[in-house]
């Protein structure tokens, strides 16, 4: 299993490593279901439009900014 630095050192000047790689050097594992993929970081109680004012501002987003 090659590191993440190790990876770095082969992919500095010819490009990226592939997916299958990334996830062998971080010990990234998946069970196959979709639940799993679910997260709960937001209280249910809260509207989407505050969710969705939360992730302009988490951006740096304002939304009086007309390039945003």
């Amino acid at each position: 299993m090659a590191s993440m630095e190790e990876l770095n050192r082969k992919y500095a000047r010819s490009g990226h490593p592939s997916i299958e790689e990334l996830k062998e050097a971080q010990g990234v594992t998946y069970s196959g279901d979709p639940k799993d993929l679910v997260g709960d970081f937001w209280p249910e109680d809260e509207s989407i439009d505050d969710f969705l004012a939360a992730v302009d501002d988490w951006r740096g987003h304002r939304r009086t900014d007309p390039a945003a």
